[in-house]
């Protein structure tokens, strides 16, 4: 039960706690012979989500055209997805999978040296 009640208190800091008046027994369960109560669920903390930071860079008209028309289609398959929601998932991926990062630092490097 602490760490519901922590959990609680994580997500509402501001609040005062339960006073002896306002705090019960658990509620009993209803398929439980009478007199016993619930065990308290062993649920994970409650991790907060990631701040989000403005990001402003320049990108090529038509590299930002690619994103709106990928954006869209995922979009119109019925799916709430946003440009930087899109954007998060290509920064994770390019975090995650050492294939991914390979082949951009190999384009990367072809066009840095062949555009001085």
């Amino acid at each position: 039960m602490s760490s519901i009640r922590g959990m609680m208190k994580q997500a509402r800091p501001d609040e005062e706690p339960p006073t002896e008046a306002r705090r019960q027994t658990p509620a009993a369960d209803p398929a439980s012979p009478p007199g016993e109560t619930r065990r308290p669920l062993r649920l994970p903390t409650m991790t907060a989500p990631e701040e989000r930071k403005p990001f402003s860079t320049r990108v090529k008209p038509s590299l930002k055209k690619v994103l709106e028309a990928y954006t869209q289609e995922i979009r119109e398959a019925g799916f709430a997805v946003t440009q930087e929601l899109v954007l998060d998932v290509l920064l994770r991926e390019l975090r995650e999978n050492d294939v991914l990062r390979e082949r951009v630092a190999e384009v990367l490097v072809k066009e840095v040296t062949s555009n001085p």
